[in-house]
């Protein structure tokens, strides 16, 4: 009985033996697993990370030498542009006007269709013009591939002969180029400044002058109501004209009575789907 009694003792001890090493091997596993899972995360994290500052760098790298493409394409057209200038008395102020010789421009790109200029910021491009507003957004003058892009006018606007609104659009970069310098027209001491409201937009047949008289900040979604190139009388244009003046940041005090013509100058703005609208009238 008693050698019986031991024996018994001795299976149960060994079969609970068995089952804590079994438990054992089966909790170094699980915690291997688990190990081998957070190894792999890590990896998988870092390989991302890794990734992301590769892309990070490369789209970095790109940024500048883009820019480093126009700075010289503009340096090349201005060398190669002849520009001369006359002044004319607006309201007693003496604004400068300017003409641009388009041959050579033309040469290189048959799409332009003028030369926009705006004091006091850096704004002072050829304008070319495609068949949509899309190919501009990546393309430079020279047409070839750049996410800067280049200063272009509405493909549904005719530069030869106006119409009631000419929207001309640029990348807001942040090294200034394009309409990067376009805010500066928010600043009170650019506005607040007379000469600085004479925007010179040379087509290839006039020289124009305009005269800002709005200046705002809009969402995205509220663009397609103060994008407008053509109108079906000249009262729905001149209520037009005044919803872009009471959307202004700032009172120009302009007077907008026979006003025939106007341009539109767009970029983004800020990071919130903003963008930026200039509307100067037609005076000279």
């Amino acid at each position: 009985m008693e050698n019986n009694k031991g024996k018994n003792l001795s299976d149960k001890e060994y079969k609970k033996n068995a089952e804590q090493k079994e438990e054992q091997v089966s909790n170094n596993t699980n915690n291997l697993n688990q190990s081998n899972k957070t190894r792999i995360s890590f990896n998988l994290v870092s390989i991302i990370c890794f990734i992301a500052i590769i892309f990070s760098l490369y789209k970095i790298i790109c940024w500048f030498f883009e820019n480093q493409n126009n700075t010289k394409i503009l340096s090349n057209i201005q060398s190669q542009t002849q520009v001369t200038q006359e002044q004319i008395s607006v309201d007693g102020e003496i604004v400068n006007k300017f003409n641009y010789d388009f041959t050579n421009l033309l040469a290189t790109n048959k799409n332009t269709v003028g030369w926009i200029y705006v004091p006091n910021t850096n704004i002072d491009y050829p304008v070319v013009q495609h068949t949509d507003n899309d190919y501009y957004l990546t393309h430079s003058f020279d047409n070839t591939q750049n996410s800067a892009g280049w200063i272009f006018a509405d493909y549904r606007n005719n530069c030869d002969n106006l119409d009631y609104n000419t929207v001309i659009y640029g990348h807001n970069r942040k090294d200034k180029s394009m309409f990067g310098s376009l805010k500066n027209v928010l600043n009170s001491d650019w506005y607040s400044n007379e000469e600085n409201l004479y925007i010179n937009f040379s087509t290839l047949t006039e020289n124009h002058v305009y005269k800002v008289f709005s200046t705002f900040v809009c969402n995205d979604a509220d663009v397609p109501s103060y994008i407008n190139t053509s109108f079906s009388s000249p009262d729905e244009f001149n209520s037009y004209l005044q919803k872009l003046k009471n959307a202004s940041s700032y009172n120009f005090n302009t007077d907008l009575e026979n006003t025939k013509h106007i341009i539109t100058l767009y970029t983004c703005y800020g990071l919130n789907d903003q963008r930026l609208l200039v509307c100067a009238k037609l005076i000279n």
